[in-house]
């Protein structure tokens, strides 16, 4: 049997400080600053062209990435709707029902608590009735306030791993976090 690709519509979240929302064309400017952040680039992988163009295009595919079952990403926007951050899904595994979150918030709005307000309505979402039954984190070892995001979201450590290739470049061991749906 086929199991059909993990289809999420897209939620209407809101928290105190923050709301998550779809991206659109006015938010390239943000996205590009965050492919450029030194601190963005260490927890993920900015394409390698990080141009306003590039920008605009992956902005454009967000919905056909989401009903392809390949991805969900919303902007983390503050109460003026400025993009602050990002929060999304990546490798949904229909079979297994999960999927790894990822997150970042632009510099000059670290420390406030958005992504962790961010992380939680999402987590909590995707774990919701008829969505996810895992939703895991792969963290670098010394990304403190990425693990720090993910224990006040309710995730926990299932794993540390040292990946060959991040050893021989320097990089920090992984540590896997997990956060399972309670929905029976």
């Amino acid at each position: 049997m086929t199991i059909g690709p993990i289809v999420l519509e897209v939620p209407d979240l809101a928290g105190a400080r923050i709301h998550l929302r779809p991206w659109a064309a006015r938010d390239a400017p943000s996205l590009v600053e965050a492919w450029h952040d030194p601190a963005i680039q260490a927890g993920s992988v900015p394409p390698p062209d990080r141009s306003l163009a590039a920008a605009e295009r992956w902005i454009d595919g967000a919905d056909e990435r989401r009903r392809a079952g390949v991805a969900v990403d919303l902007v983390i926007a503050c109460d003026d709707d400025r993009a602050i951050g990002e929060v999304g899904l990546s490798r949904l595994d229909p079979e297994r029902r999960a999927a790894i979150a990822g997150w970042w918030i632009h510099k000059a709005d670290r420390g406030a608590g958005s992504a962790t307000e961010a992380v939680s309505l999402f987590t909590e979402w995707a774990l919701g009735p008829g969505r996810l039954r895992a939703v895991m984190a792969e963290i670098a070892s010394d990304n403190a306030a990425s693990i720090r995001v993910a224990e006040q979201s309710g995730f926990r450590v299932i794993d540390e791993t040292r990946n060959p290739q991040e050893s021989a470049r320097g990089s920090a061991p992984r540590v896997w976090y997990v956060s399972f749906s309670t929905v029976k």
